[in-house]
């Protein structure tokens, strides 16, 4: 099981990956979104397939929570100690926090999307605490990242692959039009933040037990 970040280091990664966003929002997104759509518009067969990715990520985060408790119910019935147990858990809490995570941040940012100033010409901007179609941060990075996490908080043997695979959604988000880099960049922030401070409270109850008894 790998141990969690040091608050010290934690507050340097939001330091960083603060600036790191802001730069992406002032000289990077726009440039980078209008590049792809240019690509997107010289495809007619890529234009067609990316008007018509459905947003599948609630059932996801439905179906994926259900197992992993299932699970996790299943496994702890021998023990809640064993590292699968206590990923099960981490996990299935994760994903619909994370959910519910980035549904409050897109209200509270309300920002709009690649398509939506490209396409249906809204003007670009952050629209604070309003109903509004938002792209930042990503939802679906969000939600990805904190599952990839709590994996590697407890398996850390599989870094790459998981860093892989999540490089590839957000290059597929970015490249798609759907998000900007600076949205990629938040929700993967957010992504882990979330899943940090689940096993920081889970690792806090279970060290409380154990002085307990």
């Amino acid at each position: 099981m790998k141990k969690l970040v040091p608050i010290n280091k934690l507050i340097l990664f939001t330091l960083l990956t603060a600036l790191i966003t802001i730069v992406a929002i002032k000289f990077l997104d726009a440039r980078i979104a209008a590049s792809v759509m240019n690509f997107i518009r010289s495809v007619h067969k890529l234009r067609q397939v990316t008007e018509r990715i459905p947003d599948i990520l609630p059932h996801l985060v439905g179906i994926g929570t259900v197992l992993l408790w299932g699970i996790y119910f299943y496994r702890s019935r021998k023990t809640t100690d064993d590292n699968e147990v206590q990923f099960l858990r981490l996990a299935a809490t994760a994903l619909p926090v994370a959910y519910l995570v980035k549904t409050l941040l897109k209200f509270v940012f309300g920002r709009t999307g690649p398509r939506g100033w490209l396409i249906h010409k809204e003007p670009l901007a952050f629209h604070w605490f309003k109903i509004w179609s938002s792209s930042f941060p990503s939802g679906h990075m969000l939600v990805f990242v904190a599952f990839g996490a709590a994996v590697l908080f407890y398996y850390p043997k599989y870094r790459l692959l998981v860093l892989i695979l999540l490089g590839l959604l957000g290059i597929a988000l970015i490249g798609t039009d759907y998000h900007f880099l600076s949205d990629v960049i938040a929700g993967a922030y957010f992504g882990f933040i979330t899943a940090y401070f689940i096993k920081f409270l889970f690792d806090g109850k279970s060290h409380q037990q154990k002085i307990n008894s």
